[in-house]
């Protein structure tokens, strides 16, 4: 292949890394602002004598969103298995776009009474449905599309995607609360980003209308019988063990990263820290993430379920260890190191897991089967994160209940990787000794 051809077909590559990138930022980015300007947005439209009920009633409406991911999972991802994966995306963004309009216009309690709250609910759905969809149509068109011996850092552009969306979170988020005054932050400032985020919407939607169908999916579907396909489509019965693994994968990745958005709120509510100060953790949070596709193209070498292990063991043995260090020593500088530790720990297991997670299923049922696996887990198990964790803390004053989650997550993930890694050092064994045996 010429040099020009190269060069052509590596633009187009970025191309499409980009336009699919933007709407896992975009998802990210609105999901985080919800967990960062969680006790804003709960003195705006969920009003209560007790602080403490009106945050819980933010993290449910934050709940709700992720409720309504198992739906979007299940329309969207069936969508993008018979109509295509360009069509899914765009469409996705489009419905995110408009649960991020609501969040930026709409009216406080105090404005429009019960309207207010019910508006944020339907925005989250909105959100909600589309992210639910957005992740399968997303890793499917990134492993389908990438080099043979590159799947894993092409679809290791999503975390890449979560850590700018962390970074401009926690850029904002410092920002405002550094030229914003306390009662401008809670009546308006918090709004800002999502403004910001609009106009990404309009950047993202013209990009993915570019986009060109994934090879495999248009060979499938060419070969398809296309009113069998409207009727029904291809089954996801024969991969529901694959489902399960997908979702066990998927636990470790949203709790810790619920957790992490989560830290501004424990800083304050635990260990009695500015909120502010706070908000810079999370801008190193999304530095050190940036790094997964070193260690998604290291699984591309040794194998995923090898560097995913590794992660999370490593953040089982530190869940309590970190907790009871952060608690004994409630500094800033405590907090920002033990961000910044779980997130290093998270780039081994989350870089290669985007790619782990789309090779469980085959091309007719990739999109539908991603995005059931995640939705399914970030819904039971992501979350639960700050809604369980802060209901554990005011029933028992236990400082160490999220340490308490984030050790089950990382077990319950840890538990099939180790599974797949014995049985895939077994079955290399027994090849080993087949062939010695062939030729003694």
């Amino acid at each position: 292949m010429s040099a020009t051809a190269l060069d052509s077909q590596g633009r187009e590559r970025r191309k499409l890394v980009l336009a699919v990138s933007v709407g896992a930022a975009l998802e990210w980015f609105d999901f985080t602002l919800f967990a960062i300007f969680a006790l804003q947005i709960a003195v705006a439209f969920f009003p209560a004598s007790d602080p403490l009920m009106s945050l819980l009633a933010s993290y449910l409406a934050l709940a709700v969103g992720f409720v309504a991911r198992p739906l979007g999972a299940l329309l969207m991802g069936r969508y993008a298995d018979r109509r295509g994966r360009k069509a899914a995306l765009t469409l996705s963004i489009m419905l995110m776009g408009a649960g991020t309009l609501i969040m930026a216009v709409c009216p406080t309690y105090e404005a429009i009474g019960w309207w207010a709250p019910l508006s944020i609910v339907v925005a989250r759905i909105l959100q909600g449905v589309a992210a639910g969809g957005e992740i399968g149509g997303a890793l499917a068109y990134l492993v389908e599309t990438a080099p043979a011996n590159r799947p894993g850092l092409f679809a290791s552009s999503q975390q890449v995607a979560q850590a700018v969306s962390f970074l401009l979170c926690g850029v904002s988020a410092s920002l405002l609360s550094g030229v914003l005054t306390p009662a401008q932050l809670d009546e308006w400032g918090w709004r800002v980003p999502y403004v910001f985020g609009l106009l990404v919407v309009v950047a993202g939607l013209k990009i993915r209308r570019s986009l060109e169908e994934s090879e495999p999916l248009r060979r499938f579907l060419d070969n398809q019988d296309k009113h069998a396909m409207a009727r029904k489509g291809p089954s996801l019965r024969p991969y529901l063990p694959n489902l399960v693994m997908g979702v066990l994968i998927v636990v470790l990745w949203t709790v810790a990263t619920q957790l992490i958005n989560f830290m501004p709120t424990y800083a304050s509510m635990v260990l009695e820290l500015p909120r502010n100060k706070a908000y810079l953790g999370l801008v190193l949070v999304g530095l050190i993430t940036l790094l997964c596709p070193l260690t998604a193209l290291l699984s591309d070498r040794i194998g995923r379920y090898t560097v995913m292990l590794i992660g999370a063991v490593g953040i089982a043995l530190c869940a309590y260890p970190g907790f009871v260090w952060l608690n004994n020593n409630p500094s800033l500088q405590a907090l920002i190191s033990f961000q910044c530790g779980l997130a290093v720990l998270m780039v081994l297991y989350t870089g290669p897991a985007s790619a782990a997670l789309a090779e469980l299923f085959p091309v007719q049922v990739r999109a539908l089967g991603v995005s059931l696996a995640y939705a399914l887990s970030v819904t039971i198990f992501g979350s639960s994160t700050p809604t369980l964790t802060t209901l554990i803390y005011r029933q028992s004053g236990d400082p160490l209940a999220a340490a308490h989650w984030l050790f089950t997550a990382a077990c319950l993930s840890a538990t099939p990787l180790a599974w797949m890694c014995l049985s895939k050092s077994r079955a290399s064994s027994s090849m080993r000794i087949a062939i010695q045996r062939k030729y003694e």
